[in-house]
């Protein structure tokens, strides 16, 4: 029997108006009753199975019910203060690692990069590689945290936009001369695939090219060797604009791509897969979802995989209504030159 019902039932007595409630009932539960009404006026007889073993007056009820809602109350005001005290908390991580983890990674790649510049005076081929070694990881860390910094701004409501019209041709191109050297150490070879008519898009650019960053560097990580890459764009009838990173490497399974979509995972039953932070796509879905645009991963092993980004009509600078349809193809090499 519940413990509420010890201070306001009385003995049985004759029956009562209202309705018979259950000894193991809670108020939150009566609260939900239809009958509610007819309860509060003519009270309720209490019951354990069939037997009763008491009774509830209207008014007595009309308290217990207005002190459960009242400890409702404090509930909620209780849950909504520890939801602001958690966006105050990631803010706070934010600046923390920005200043405690940042600073130090700076300086082992500042390091690395001096090391290297030492090289050339008769330095071995081992120390080179060992640098470079150095520089890779140190490089790799501060992509992580970035990576961490963003989602935890994202999360607590402190990621703004800073929107531009942005020349997508020229991000993705700017994007791939970036990812040159690795593009390079895998023999693949990339393509840019977008109307030479392509509108821009009214979308914060650094956010809108850390999205490009992450996919054509997953396609280049996990594509295999030789892996093509592509990064396309167009405006469908809806103008709508999709932007489309896709490879012809392995593939996933539809495990491997739930798996990819959850922070801090790495799809590791993939043979394929290499280690990584497993922030990338998660991050892409959410600067994807701070343009009110969506994210697709879409793949099967052995046909490899492509991941839209799926852009509003309300972001795409259409010129005319006409639609745009050719198609302009660059080799790798127009791009790293």
């Amino acid at each position: 029997m519940q413990d509420w019902l010890a201070d306001v039932m009385e003995p049985p007595g004759e029956d009562l108006p209202g309705r018979a409630i259950d000894a193991a009932i809670r108020p939150a539960e009566l609260l939900a009753r239809a009958d509610i009404a007819l309860c509060l006026t003519g009270g309720v007889a209490v019951v354990m199975g069939s037997e009763p073993i008491g009774r509830i007056s209207g008014p007595q009820l009309a308290q217990v019910l207005a002190r459960a809602v009242d400890a409702g109350e404090r509930e909620a005001r209780s849950a909504r203060d520890e939801v602001r005290r958690l966006r105050r908390d990631r803010r706070m991580l934010a600046a923390n690692l920005s200043h405690e983890l940042k600073t130090p990674i700076n300086a082992i790649a500042g390091y690395s990069e001096l090391i290297a510049l030492g090289l050339e005076n008769g330095r071995t081929h081992a120390a080179a590689s060992q640098n470079a070694v150095i520089w890779e990881a140190a490089q790799g860390m501060l992509s992580t945290l970035d990576s961490i910094l963003d989602l935890a701004r994202i999360e607590a409501d402190a990621a703004p936009l800073n929107e531009t019209d942005v020349d997508l041709r020229q991000l993705a191109a700017s994007v791939l001369r970036m990812l040159a050297t690795m593009a390079e150490a895998r023999g693949a070879s990339v393509a840019i695939e977008m109307a030479s008519d392509l509108p821009s898009l009214h979308a914060d650019a650094r956010m809108l090219r850390q999205i490009l960053v992450n996919l054509a560097s997953n396609a280049l990580k996990y594509g295999g060797e030789k892996v093509k890459l592509t990064i396309a764009a167009r405006v469908d009838r809806a103008d709508r604009m999709l932007i489309e990173v896709r490879d012809n490497g392995p593939g996933m399974s539809p495990r491997a791509m739930e798996t990819a979509m959850k922070p801090f995972a790495r799809g590791q039953d993939d043979k394929n897969m290499l280690a990584g932070s497993g922030l990338g796509l998660p991050l892409v879905k959410a600067l994807a979802e701070l343009h009110e645009a969506s994210f697709k991963l879409l793949s099967s092993p052995g046909r490899g995989t492509r991941a839209v980004v799926t852009m509003p009509p309300g972001r795409v600078r259409l010129a005319h209504s006409g639609r745009q349809e050719a198609f302009a193809f660059r080799r790798a090499n127009s791009l790293f030159g």
